[in-house]
Parts: C-alpha cells; sequence; structure tokens
C-alpha cells in the first residue's frame, strides 16, 4: 500500500514537473538567448543566434507563425543572417502555395533573394544554386512540396 501511495507520489511529481517547470525553463532559456544577442561578445552573439535558429526550426514543425516571428526577431536583431532570411522565404512561400496571397509570395521572394545575396557574399555556391532553382520553381508555379530548400 505504502509502495503505490509512493509511487503515485513520484508519478504526479512527474507529471507536475513535465506540466509546469519544463515550459517555464524554456522560457527562461529562450530569454537568456534574446538577451546573449545582445551580448558585445560576438561569439556569444553568433552561438544566441544559431541557438534561436534551431530553436524556431524546431518550432516550424508544429507553428510556423511562432518560427516566423522568431525569425522576424532575429533579422530586427541580424539584417545580414542568411539562415533566417532562408528560413522566412521557405515559410512565407510554402503558405503562398497553399493560400495563393500574393503578399507572401512577393515577401517570401524578397527574403529569397536577399539569402543568395548573402550567400554570394559568404562564397556559399551549393546553397546559391539551390536557392536559385526554388526561385525558378516558385515563378514557374511548381507545387510547394516540390521545392527543394536547402537544410540549414
Amino acid at each position: 500500500m505504502i509502495r503505490k501511495l509512493l509511487f503515485g507520489a513520484c508519478i504526479g511529481g512527474l507529471i507536475i514537473g513535465q506540466v509546469y517547470e519544463a515550459p517555464l525553463e524554456q522560457q527562461a532559456k529562450e530569454a537568456k538567448l534574446w538577451q546573449n544577442t545582445q551580448s558585445s561578445n560576438d561569439t556569444t552573439r553568433a552561438r544566441a543566434e544559431g541557438e534561436l535558429l534551431k530553436l524556431a526550426k524546431n518550432k516550424g514543425i508544429s507553428n510556423s507563425s511562432e518560427a516566423e516571428a522568431i525569425y522576424k526577431q532575429i533579422l530586427a536583431i541580424n539584417p545580414n543572417s542568411a539562415p533566417a532570411h532562408t528560413r522566412l522565404a521557405e515559410i512565407q512561400l510554402k503558405r503562398w502555395s497553399t493560400t495563393k496571397n500574393p503578399i507572401d509570395k512577393e515577401s517570401g521572394l524578397n527574403h529569397l533573394s536577399k539569402a543568395k545575396e548573402l550567400y554570394k557574399q559568404y562564397k556559399v555556391d551549393f546553397y546559391v544554386q539551390k536557392l536559385e532553382k526554388v526561385e525558378a520553381q516558385v515563378n514557374k508555379g511548381t507545387p510547394g512540396y516540390a521545392w527543394d530548400f536547402p537544410q540549414l
């Protein structure tokens, strides 16, 4: 009997920890990352941006609007973030392919061309070629599922 009560208390504690404490811990981690993007140390800023890009990519799987907001915040801090421009273009163009909202297409193509320009500056020709191919497919009207964005 005591074992069952103890076992139940342990399981209850685990559930409460997952439901209540894990989201608070995640929020604190995100706040720290955003704070680190303001650091004077280039390495700290770059690492924080990289972690935020990963976070946005993971959120994009289940909530593209939340991921889009993170990418926009990253671009507000660092307008020369090629990965953020690439992912934002991907979200907006894929949304355009289903909704046919011309604003999404225009904005997505703008982010795509900015990402291409930045990758050319960084001399990452492979990404430039992939983005040019996606741009051609978008302009031809190829369905969104056939687009092959670079996996950053």
